[in-house]
């Protein structure tokens, strides 16, 4: 009768092959996480914009999207602005709230650093009735991934750009 198994030299050659695929391929696929990180906080970003904009249509009310404790990277709020002055504040509806995205950093233009709101039109707006747009330049963790803008247009729409970002994303 004859024994079958595997020889010493067969299992090393089987592990220095494992190893090789191993090395060759863990970057490649942490890279793939990073990219799958950004994806989906941009996606999280546009999806709460979206949101905004058709709360305050479907309202017709001014429905604001503001960042908690003054920062997008802390998450954001989305709320009936009663007041109209683009902060949530007690006795206005909270509509929804976005956890903190996965991201290195979320960097915005100046017009919209405090809030962006939309008016019953669906048109992004300033509190002194002007038009608002601007951009959120969102910065990923591994600096070998393209960042992304989420541009707001003159009338409120969001797209988005694949853009290496410098300037905007601290080191």
């Amino acid at each position: 009768m004859r024994c079958r198994g595997f020889t010493l030299i067969e299992i090393m050659v089987a592990l220095a092959v494992l190893a090789i695929l191993l090395a060759v391929g863990l970057p490649t696929f942490g890279g793939l996480i990073d990219v799958q990180r950004m994806d989906s906080s941009v996606s999280s970003m546009v999806r709460s914009i979206n949101h905004t904009r058709t709360e305050a249509t479907r309202r017709n009310r001014y429905v604001s999207m503001a960042p908690l404790s003054g920062d997008w990277n802390n998450g954001w709020t989305i709320f009936i602005d009663t007041n109209n002055n683009g902060a949530l504040d007690a006795g206005e509806t909270l509509l929804h709230e976005e956890q903190p995205p996965r991201v290195h950093h979320i960097h915005t233009s100046t017009t919209i650093t405090p809030y962006l709101r939309y008016n019953p039109q669906g048109e992004s707006e300033l509190l002194n009735g002007g038009f608002q747009s601007g951009t959120f330049s969102i910065c990923p963790r591994d600096p070998g991934v393209k960042g992304r803008k989420v541009i707001i247009n003159r009338i409120g729409r969001a797209r988005v750009e694949r853009a290496v970002i410098g300037a905007d994303c601290p080191a």
